[in-house]
């Protein structure tokens, strides 16, 4: 298992599932955000204040937020999703795409595991073409900077009367956030 795997796999294990649950909370109606959902396991090691950083929600897109994350390399995780949610309102694939880690995961609700930079292409350019995106809502709901090398953000999105609510696991890829998880699902 590479590094990234190892990374990736711990931070998973110990970010999900209480994630998961918190939007559940916040959903109002208690139930389980995904079917066969797990009970969010405890945490073995708390995180210092500096490391974990929540946030209001924000409206992004063409009214902007003021980011205010912890200061962790190159750019912010929030500026990050704000960049992929203005690419997929500008209809722009290219921009789109290179949000994503090379290594990166995308799981969107109804649609096949995208694993490859070829198959998160493939994804988008479908969901492109149907030019809801142009016209989705997307608010920042957490920001969540794990280090300086991974973060969390979970974000809502509108597109005509369907919601749906994502969850992104970002982390340093050559000095930028990028994407390395991508999950959404739409809310029972």
């Amino acid at each position: 298992m590479t590094k990234i795997s190892q990374r990736r796999a711990l931070l998973l294990a110990a970010v999900v599932p209480a994630l998961l649950v918190a939007g559940c909370a916040a959903g109002g109606n208690g139930t389980q955000a995904m079917k066969g959902a797990a009970s969010p396991a405890t945490p073995t090691e708390e995180m210092s204040p500096d490391e974990t950083e929540n946030e209001s929600p924000a409206e992004t897109g063409s009214e902007g937020a003021t980011p205010s994350e912890t200061r962790t390399g190159a750019g912010l995780p929030r500026s990050a999703i704000e960049n992929f949610f203005s690419a997929l309102k500008s209809g722009n694939l290219d921009q789109v795409v290179s949000a994503f880690a090379s290594t990166a995961v995308v799981e969107l609700d109804g649609q096949a595991t995208a694993d490859s930079t070829q198959a998160i292409r493939g994804l988008f350019q479908k969901q492109l073409q149907g030019g809801t995106e142009q016209q989705a809502t997307h608010t920042v709901e957490d920001v969540r900077t794990i280090s300086d090398k991974d973060a969390v953000v979970r974000s809502t999105s509108k597109a005509g009367s369907q919601t749906r609510r994502e969850l992104f696991l970002l982390m340093q890829d050559s000095g930028e956030w990028k994407i390395s998880e991508l999950m959404n699902n739409q809310p029972s």
